[in-house]
């Protein structure tokens, strides 16, 4: 489970409480609002649809219930590596894509294949922490571009407090996902030899691999999103909140 990319979705300045409404629609600041506002409407929804199928229709049916829904959103995800790329949000365009790969590695490649996955309870648990984590994500952005340095305290406590159970659960759902997948990928998404390119490539190899090294290139990610939560919370920022209560 990959942190979401740290950015400011692009253009609140410290110090300027809120966008400038009079000229916004002629800037990209429109375009980012409507942006994260979808994402984040997108998001509930997914968010809604695992926890609806659960509760009405059960774990046999959480693929068929939801599973679209985080298909489509997925896609709009990686409109913010477009973004990054062409300047419009702040963000590095390599990070964002690794970010966005290693998410659609289990989702689209993986999930998307093996019917034999698609309503276990590691889908089901990793479909509500990605969902549920992303609410929050996307609609901090949009308060940032909005409301500036004048967004609430308690929301940037939980954008930066939610990742500490939310990553681990997720990373280990998408481990177990990859290692439950393995004897049923085997020829998918590969591309034997010989072929025009010359270039081979065994999927399942891939995944087994990727395995081994995946919590060793979660773990920095994971690390480096205390250094920005002590960074934007500051210490004693617990105390605070629970003084503002």
């Amino acid at each position: 489970f990959t942190p979401g990319t740290e950015r400011t979705s692009g253009l609140a300045q410290k110090g300027r409480p809120r966008v400038d409404w009079a000229t916004m629609g002629e800037g990209r600041e429109m375009y980012l609002v409507v942006y994260n506002a979808g994402m984040t409407i997108a998001s509930v929804l997914c968010t809604a649809s695992v926890v609806f199928t659960l509760l009405n229709r059960g774990l046999s049916k959480v693929w068929v219930g939801a599973g679209q829904m985080f298909v489509v959103t997925q896609w709009l995800a990686l409109l913010e590596t477009v973004h990054a790329a062409a300047g419009v949000s702040k963000s590095s365009a390599g990070t964002a894509f690794a970010q966005w790969f290693g998410k659609s590695n289990v989702l689209l490649a993986i999930l998307c294949f093996v019917p034999e996955l698609q309503n276990s309870w590691a889908t089901a648990m990793l479909m509500f922490v990605w969902s549920s984590s992303e609410v929050v994500r996307y609609y901090y952005y949009l308060l940032t571009i909005v409301m500036g340095t004048t967004i609430p305290e308690r929301l940037t406590w939980l954008r930066y407090t939610i990742f500490i159970p939310m990553y681990p659960i997720g990373m280990l759902c998408e481990l177990l996902i990859m290692v439950l997948a393995r004897p049923h990928i085997k020829g998918l998404h590969s591309v034997s030899m010989p072929n025009a390119l010359n270039i081979g490539f065994d999927y399942q190899a891939f995944i087994s691999a990727l395995v081994w090294v995946y919590p060793l290139v979660w773990l920095p990610m994971y690390l480096h999103m205390f250094k920005l939560r002590a960074k934007k919370l500051g210490d004693g920022s617990r105390d605070k909140l629970k003084k503002s209560q």
